[in-house]
């Protein structure tokens, strides 16, 4: 038996990459899924899951930008599998951009492109999720970060001079995580996030260029293993660990952090 064995799973923009990671390891654990993503090719990832895994896998096609759409996917969903255990707010993009030389037009069309998609999509997974999380008696938000706000010791924070905007998408997502973390704390629901260095992606292969050779991909983690990742945060459990950015990185091992020690709070 699995360890998700019983509980539904939702993951957003799960055609490839990260998201189909997670859908996979939460199927090979047992899991029922839905998924999204604004590529068709989602449906094929579903029906390939189902088949390998003999586990229940349904597919949506939906741009996390677009609030009708969200909410139309998590609620159905919930509907349909009768209710949501787990969330992973994973769907995400990137472009390359520069404060001194974007004209003003492409400044404004990124940020609405990857503010939209990586906030705000975060933001409406999980304000529509919440509820029936909470109706569940509990459960599991994980929203995808990344490492530029969490780097292991002796680093700075950030991902380069190309990446103003994107890194401001995902650096609100930690205003989500810690708000939500707080606020649901006593309703049994843990959110956290997982902040990845460099994992073998379209979205990081794009990212990378020319830069990324065999020798440079053979270095960087994989969907697998950060599923696997995710299986650990979940198995902790009710008493697991809640409201915490969990950085990975290249050469360190894959593994959760000792919890964060819980601090006195400033703030209701």
């Amino acid at each position: 038996m699995g360890s998700c064995e019983g509980k539904v799973a939702l993951v957003t923009g799960a055609a490839v990459g990260l998201g189909r990671g997670f859908a996979t390891a939460l199927a090979q654990a047992g899991a029922e899924v839905a998924i999204c993503d604004v590529k068709p090719g989602v449906h094929d990832v579903a029906a390939a899951l189902a088949s390998a895994t003999g586990r229940r896998v349904e597919s949506w096609v939906a741009d996390v930008r677009v609030p009708e759409q969200v909410r139309g996917f998590v609620d159905e969903a919930a509907a349909r599998f009768g209710g949501l255990d787990i969330v992973v707010a994973n769907a995400g993009v990137w472009r390359p951009t520069n404060a001194l030389t974007d004209p003003w037009d492409k400044a404004l069309d990124d940020w609405s492109y990857l503010v939209d998609t990586n906030l705000r999509g975060v933001f409406l997974t999980g304000r529509a999720a919440i509820g029936h999380l909470v109706a569940r008696g509990g459960g599991n938000l994980v929203n995808i970060a990344t490492d530029h706000i969490c780097p292991p010791a002796g680093f700075d924070t950030g991902g380069g001079t190309r990446m103003d905007v994107y890194d401001a998408s995902k650096w609100g997502i930690n205003g989500l995580t810690q708000a939500w973390a707080k606020l649901l704390r006593d309703k049994g629901v843990r959110v956290n996030a997982l902040c990845m260095d460099a994992t073998d992606s379209e979205m990081v292969r794009f990212a990378s260029g020319d830069r990324a050779t065999p020798e440079v991909i053979a270095r960087w983690m994989t969907p697998a293993q950060l599923g696997g990742l995710l299986l650990d945060l979940l198995d902790e459990g009710p008493e697991g660990r809640t409201g915490e950015n969990i950085g990975v990185w290249m050469g360190h091992p894959i593994v959760l952090p000792p919890r964060a020690e819980v601090l006195p709070r400033r703030h209701p």
